[in-house]
């Protein structure tokens, strides 16, 4: 009979379920998207926090749903399209086993995919002081997707990740000065994962296996395939408060709850050779996802009757995102790995010029830090630091129908891959080469009051 192999050689072929919930290419820092407010995305989202343009603020600061009057709706889409370009990727074997290279494309002209991200705001009045909203979102998530052969293939194939909240929304103004707001948020996330699984090697790094089961066993020699598809429901809040001193002057603070998710579905293996039939079982799997708090404050200021200058900072607390863990029904042992992200810092500026009753021109920029280190840079999650260039301009027909729109260009700082051979991946390999990242986006958006 097969003897099983022993955790240590498993813990490696298991780390990709947990990294791979974590979307590789996004908008802002770690896999987070901040497209969520066509007409603040023309100011780089500075002065959000602090009430913005429109309802869709809401998202951003709860609070800012009293600066607005009457019934309104709100329905934007934002097309995102990043660019992930690997050059000159190689990858070599760990000395245990050889360490020949890894056959495969060493580039991609793009990895990541694009995406229209939907967001719906909604405000009742219930008085000139109470507001009651509601808002769906998707404020995390992005794919991308390799060739089969590539180099990399035995660190990630295929991710994909989805979120989507839903947030029941209450804002109350306490005086002229001070207003409050909170949101309660439900939140989906689905997932569906790949990679190549190198099972020669698996099979040759296995000192439970008889030398006799061996023969003829190369690296490289027998890969197969590992995905995952899972799903989960989880809670979070939102808090804000507005501060209004004068006529022209408005702060704004909220704070976004951390959110941890254990992903729950159905972890299966192709390609298994017979000899590590009894070990690579399909199966129930779950993996925590944590996703991060943010905090955000948010300054407006009227230098004028027609312009507004926008300043915004946020902290996203990716810090906490120290472990990736991984639990199977099938009797594997848990996976974990450190990440060891840190906590990141956006900055914005922007500017309105209010050029006529009807037309209003916007402008920003922005500084958003990356929360992957180098040495951990993966082919999921080619994170990098971002600078924002934003365009917009809004449009009101009358006093009850307006639109919006916006364009940004995000360059990101090249991202080096200088992943190791060390524990945990002897049988994924060394990988090296450069990630040449930027991302465009295209957002739209309609208001109606009634």
């Amino acid at each position: 009979m097969t003897r099983p192999i022993r955790s240590s050689a498993l813990a490696p072929m298991t780390v990709w379920i947990l990294a791979a919930t974590l979307a590789p290419q996004a908008s802002a820092s770690g896999f987070q998207l901040r497209e969520q407010s066509p007409s603040a995305q023309g100011t780089s989202f500075a002065g959000v926090s602090a009430g913005g343009s429109d309802i869709g603020s809401m998202f951003f600061n709860p609070a800012a749903m009293t600066l607005f009057q009457g019934n309104q709706a709100v329905i934007g889409f934002s097309y995102v399209m990043p660019k992930a370009k690997l050059e000159n990727a190689a990858g070599t074997r760990a000395a245990a086993l050889g360490g020949g290279p890894i056959a495969g494309p060493g580039s991609a002209s793009n990895a990541a995919k694009s995406a229209l991200l939907p967001n719906l705001y909604a405000m009742w009045s219930l008085n000139p002081d109470l507001k009651l909203g509601l808002s769906v979102n998707a404020p995390f998530g992005m794919a991308t997707d390799y060739d089969a052969h590539f180099v990399g293939r035995y660190h990630a194939l295929k991710s994909d990740l989805q979120v989507l909240d839903i947030a029941p929304t209450v804002a109350y103004r306490i005086n002229p000065q001070w207003s409050i707001g909170a949101a309660l948020v439900a939140r989906k996330a689905d997932a569906e994962l790949t990679n190549a699984v190198d099972f020669g090697s698996v099979i040759l790094a296995n000192p439970l296996i008889p030398p006799s089961l061996k023969a003829g066993v190369t690296p490289g020699g027998a890969d197969g395939s590992a995905s995952l598809k899972g799903s989960k429901w989880s809670y979070g809040y939102r808090l804000g408060v507005v501060f209004q001193p004068s006529e022209t002057l408005r702060l704004g603070l909220a704070h976004h709850s951390a959110m941890s998710m254990n992903l729950t579905g159905d972890a299966t293996f192709s390609g298994v050779p017979a000899v590590l039939a009894s070990s690579f079982k399909n199966g129930s799997a779950t993996a925590e996802l944590n996703l991060p708090s943010t905090t955000s404050l948010g300054l407006q200021v009227e230098a004028s009757k027609t312009v507004t200058i926008l300043g915004e900072m946020a902290r996203t607390d990716w810090s906490k995102f120290q472990e990736l863990r991984v639990k199977f029904s099938t009797g594997l042992p848990d996976s974990v790995t450190e990440e060891q992200w840190r906590d990141t810092w956006f900055y914005a500026l922007g500017l309105t010029w209010k050029a006529s009753d009807a037309l209003t021109l916007r402008t920003g920029i922005a500084y958003d830090q990356g929360a992957v280190k180098d040495e951990f840079r993966t082919p999921r999650i080619p994170d990098g630091d971002r600078t924002w260039v934003s365009l917009g301009a809004g449009y009101a027909f009358s006093q009850k129908v307006s639109v919006d729109f916006a364009y940004t260009h995000i360059f990101v700082t090249d991202g080096p891959l200088a992943l190791t051979a060390a524990a945990p991946n002897q049988l994924r390999g060394k990988l090296n080469g450069t990630y040449k990242n930027s991302i465009d986006i295209l957002s739209a958006q309609a208001k109606v009051t009634f």
